[in-house]
């Protein structure tokens, strides 16, 4: 009686157990990159993409904006507490432009990229130079930015900016 307990256990049990060490070894190793190369033509399009929306932001252009951010965007900025909508987003670009605001120049380095299939991820350094009331204003920091190929062509679809002193 004990015997057959002692085999019923094993037979449970045995499953587990060797699952457990052929799994050890898989977890030890390394995840496997995901991320695959991003032709030139795509990574040519996504830098003007990229760009535009910035000079589109700066200079209140809040039509063309529409046409290159999603509706579901998600902006978050270093200022902000809270990220803002699409609706939000164009409303701020036209305030800074109401307000005075005038867009001098925008430049990225330390470009990364990760591409997902019909996702691009892009991480940068970035400085915008802005004016108002004739006093120049430089702003830094990083970006993560996300773009969607969607029917053919890339939509940008979210951002978070961090800025840096």
């Amino acid at each position: 009686m004990q015997t057959l307990r002692i085999r019923k256990w094993v037979a449970a049990t045995l499953p587990f157990v060797a699952a457990w060490f052929v799994s050890v070894p898989l977890m030890a190793q390394a995840a496997p990159s995901v991320s695959t190369p991003l032709s030139r033509a795509d990574l040519a399009a996504l830098e003007v993409i990229r760009k535009d929306v910035w000079v589109q932001w700066f200079t209140g252009d809040t039509a063309q904006l529409r046409r290159v951010l999603a509706p579901e965007l998600v902006a978050i900025s270093a200022d902000a507490p809270h990220w803002q909508s699409l609706d939000e987003t164009i409303a701020g670009a036209a305030k800074f432009k109401a307000g005075g605001g005038k867009f001098v120049s925008v430049t990225f380095e330390s470009n990364t990229i990760h591409h997902f299939r019909d996702v691009v991820v892009m991480f940068s350094h970035y400085a915008v130079v802005t004016e108002r009331a004739g006093t120049r204003a430089t702003q830094k920091g990083l970006a993560t930015e996300v773009f969607v190929r969607t029917n053919g062509r890339w939509v940008h679809t979210s951002w978070q900016l961090d800025s840096s002193p």
